[in-house]
């Protein structure tokens, strides 16, 4: 019995009076960050066929059309069209590219001489609620300097999209009226988001819209995008067309402006 003592004595020492193991507090997990999802997805094209060098035949348009669809294209810009709507004899890319892609389409007219029409053109899987051609003021070259502005409804809001081509003959004073006219329309349509695509290479635009950045310098067709923060681009991309490089842009629509 004294042993037994003893021997609970000792034990007691030895794990009885050992320190009490600190206690350590857990900390709470940081808040999940929360995912903003966009209101909509859409994919925008841009091409300038204006240097295409041959007529255009309806096979040109059909293969067109295909990678168009095969690539889920909702908005195409079109830049430096050549028309010949009055010619039976000559195939009409307006007409037919809306034919063979299902698409509603607006043109618009900077030039008519003979029957020979020029200008540019917006194409939408989504209604096309108005369209207009806007002349540019105070223009003296040659080109007749207009953007084809379209207002889109694509369902979770109305999108402006501006489809133009400068001639390389315009003088620095044309661009000038020109970037100045293009930097009037978020004051115009305040609550649309706005997208301008054509060949107007300028900074000048950037306190009013986003630039689309061309990280490989391959000469893609510039393309701006209002900075209010309806708009996101999650991707882009350059593509080989029958008709020349096509850029291919991917849109997040936000009905509440993102930071």
């Amino acid at each position: 019995m004294k042993q037994f003592l003893i021997y609970l004595f000792i034990t007691i020492l030895i794990f009885g009076c050992q320190p009490p193991k600190p206690i350590v507090k857990e900390e709470p997990p940081p808040p999940a960050i929360k995912e903003i999802i966009p209101d909509m997805i859409i994919k925008f094209a841009t091409i300038d066929i204006s240097k295409f060098g041959k007529r255009i035949e309806l096979s040109d348009i059909q293969k067109f059309a295909r990678q168009l669809k095969s690539d889920s294209i909702d908005i195409l810009t079109m830049h430096g069209i050549t028309r010949y709507p009055e010619l039976k004899t000559r195939v009409d890319i307006v007409e037919e590219l809306a034919k063979e892609t299902e698409t509603r389409k607006s043109f618009g007219e900077t030039i008519n001489l003979g029957g020979r029409q020029s200008g540019n053109s917006v194409f939408s899987v989504y209604p096309i609620r108005s369209s207009d051609n806007l002349q540019f003021e105070k223009i003296k070259s040659t080109g007749f300097e207009a953007a084809m502005q379209t207002i889109i409804d694509c369902g979770a809001l109305n999108i402006v999209v501006i489809s133009t081509h400068i001639t390389e003959k315009a003088s620095k004073d044309d661009l000038e009226s020109i970037i100045s006219s293009l930097k009037q329309l978020p004051e115009t349509f305040q609550s649309y988001p706005i997208i301008i695509s054509g060949n107007l290479n300028s900074d000048k635009l950037l306190d009013k819209f986003s630039a689309v950045d061309d990280k490989s310098n391959n000469g893609s067709i510039p393309v701006w995008f209002s900075a209010n923060g309806t708009l996101k681009v999650t991707s882009q991309q350059a593509k080989q067309s029958v008709f020349g490089k096509m850029t291919t842009i991917v849109l997040a629509i936000f009905t509440k402006p993102q930071p």
